[in-house]
């Protein structure tokens, strides 16, 4: 056999084990598979978004009594679905963190990154948002102003209007400690061995972290209430984190991953019947948000489901387009929607609010698209001197 030969033959050998691999990697990604996160991601990121705009629409109607046409709607919104956009949001940036890590390990840059995309859209737009609310609407001091922009208010329990961009910017510093937690070893990314212990290490620190909260909520309750609606959301982004490294492994879905979401639906199912009396208290709010939390672990893999079996048939691509443009406005829809949300409130009232959901839709979508704009004119300037 002449040098030519063996040359081909190898270099067929090379493209049958590359095929194989090919093979093994969409199988392994196939049906019920937790890649099946990333291939619709955005989509899912829309879902998120509409789901916590529909949960603050809906918060308005109930507010406004059983005489709104719309009352019913809100309140079985609220009671099957409630938060659970907030949850899978946080997930799924979990998941996305997860795959901007993997590509690029500099922490410097991480940070970088990550604190321009949250900073530079809502230092250019609250600032305004909180002159017009705080000195126009609310007729208060300047130093009020500085006190909402910097979350002064929102430690103090009086305002939580963003508490969410305080809440993922803190995320973002702690997720590369995460990222080592959740992280297969080398060598040992197919062990099993390895999956069941980065399991053991997520249930470990999720467990301490609600017992730690309980704690808090039993010695410091004043304190617990003011951040509540923060701090009862970090084991979801931990677990977003953790689902992270599955999804970007193309691991597929075990019993033990099954687990957590069936008891979810089941708490949710107990928590909609307890609920019935409609008194809340703290431990309620408690109850509410671990639920809400294990509830989303399944509406999640329900959505992505859903949503990977239409993208593999090839149905619905209107819907689809729809959904990703959403989750691609995702961080500049939940900005303009909560200052239009406020700014209409604090002039029409709840019940004008409702009566004007047109006004507030239309002028959401607007200023997310203008945020949107303005905010990577600046990210090229910023990107150009650095």
């Amino acid at each position: 056999m002449n040098n030519s030969d063996t040359e081909e033959k190898s270099r067929a050998e090379k493209i049958t084990e590359e095929e194989t691999k090919d093979v093994n990697r969409e199988k392994n990604s196939d049906f019920a598979g937790w890649f099946m996160l990333s291939r619709v991601r955005q989509e899912l990121f829309g879902v998120a978004m509409i789901g916590v705009i529909l949960l603050h629409i809906c918060q308005q109607i109930e507010k406004c009594g059983k005489g709104s046409k719309l009352y019913r709607f809100g309140f079985l919104y609220d009671l099957m679905f409630s938060s659970s956009g907030v949850e899978i949001f946080l997930m799924l940036s979990g998941v996305g963190l997860c795959f901007s890590y993997h590509k690029n390990k500099n922490l410097i840059a991480y940070y970088k990154r990550r604190f321009l995309r949250i900073l530079v859209p809502y230092v250019i737009f609250a600032i305004p948002f909180w002159l017009v609310t705080d000195l126009v609407i609310e007729d208060k001091k300047m130093n009020d102003v500085w006190e909402d922009f910097f979350f002064v208010t929102f430690f103090r329990g009086e305002k939580t209007t963003f508490w969410f961009i305080i809440f993922i910017l803190a995320m973002y510093i702690i997720y590369p400690l995460l990222f080592k937690l959740f992280c297969y070893r080398t060598g040992k990314e197919k062990s099993k061995s390895e999956r069941m212990r980065l399991m053991i290490i997520a249930l470990v620190l999720i467990v301490s972290l609600y017992m730690l909260l309980y704690l808090t909520k039993k010695v410091c309750p004043i304190f617990y209430n003011n951040i509540e609606i923060a701090i009862l959301r970090i084991p979801v982004f931990v677990y977003g984190a953790y689902i992270g490294e599955k999804v970007y492994r193309r691991k597929m879905l075990s019993v033990l991953d099954i687990l957590l979401p069936v008891i979810g639906m089941i708490q949710k199912m107990v928590l909609i019947v307890d609920r019935a009396d409609r008194k809340i208290d703290i431990k309620r709010v408690f109850n509410a948000r671990l639920t809400a939390f294990l509830y989303s672990t399944a509406l999640i893999l329900i959505f992505a489901l859903i949503l990977d079996m239409l993208k593999s048939a090839d149905k619905l691509k209107i819907l689809r387009k729809f959904l990703c443009i959403i989750g691609k406005y995702s961080l500049e829809l939940y900005i303009s929607h909560i200052m239009i949300r406020r700014v209409m409130i604090g002039h029409y009232g709840n019940r004008g609010f409702v009566e004007r959901l047109y006004i507030f839709i239309l002028a959401t979508a607007v200023l997310a698209y203008i945020i949107k704009l303005v905010s990577q004119l600046i990210f090229k300037k910023i990107y150009k001197k650095i």
